[in-house]
C-alpha cells in the first residue's frame, strides 16, 4: 500500500492530466473513453484517499480549507501563519521583559519602604523568576 504522500502525489498528477484532457476536448469518442476513464480512475484515487487510515487523525484547520478552496496557495497560509506567531511571541516576549523589569522595580520599592520584608521579597522573587534552562 502507498504512503499518503503517494496517494495524493498521484491524484494531483491525475488531476493535471484531466485538465489537459478537459482543455484539448475534441469529442471524439476516443476522447470521450479517455476522458471518463480519468474521471474514474480520480474518483477511485480519491476514494482510497478518503478511506485511508494512515492519517485518520491529523486535524486541519478550517481555515486552511477555506484558504486552499478559493484557490489560494497553502505555503502563503503557512508563511503567513508563522508571521502572525513570530509576531504574537515578539509581543508576549516584551510583555514579559516589562513583568520582569516592574517585578525588580516593585521589589527594590518594598524593600526600601519595609526592610524587614527583605528576606520575604527575595523568596517571593527566587519562586516567581523564571529559570532560563
Amino acid at each position: 500500500m502507498s504512503t499518503t504522500t503517494e496517494q495524493i502525489h498521484n491524484l494531483i498528477e491525475t488531476l493535471l492530466h484531466l485538465g489537459v484532457q478537459v482543455h484539448d476536448f475534441q469529442g471524439t469518442p476516443d476522447a470521450k473513453r479517455g476522458l471518463s476513464n480519468n474521471i474514474n480512475k480520480t474518483l477511485n484515487q480519491l476514494a482510497t484517499l478518503a478511506n485511508s487510515t494512515e492519517n485518520a487523525d491529523v486535524l486541519i484547520p478550517a481555515d486552511l480549507l477555506h484558504y486552499v478552496q478559493d484557490g489560494r496557495n497553502p505555503d502563503v497560509y503557512t508563511r503567513e501563519f508563522v508571521e502572525v506567531v513570530r509576531k504574537v511571541n515578539q509581543h508576549l516576549h516584551g510583555r514579559g521583559l516589562a513583568f520582569q523589569n516592574f517585578q525588580s522595580i516593585l521589589a527594590a520599592s518594598l524593600i526600601q519602604e519595609f526592610p524587614e520584608l527583605t528576606q520575604t521579597v527575595a523568596d517571593i522573587r527566587r519562586q516567581t523568576t523564571p529559570t532560563n534552562t
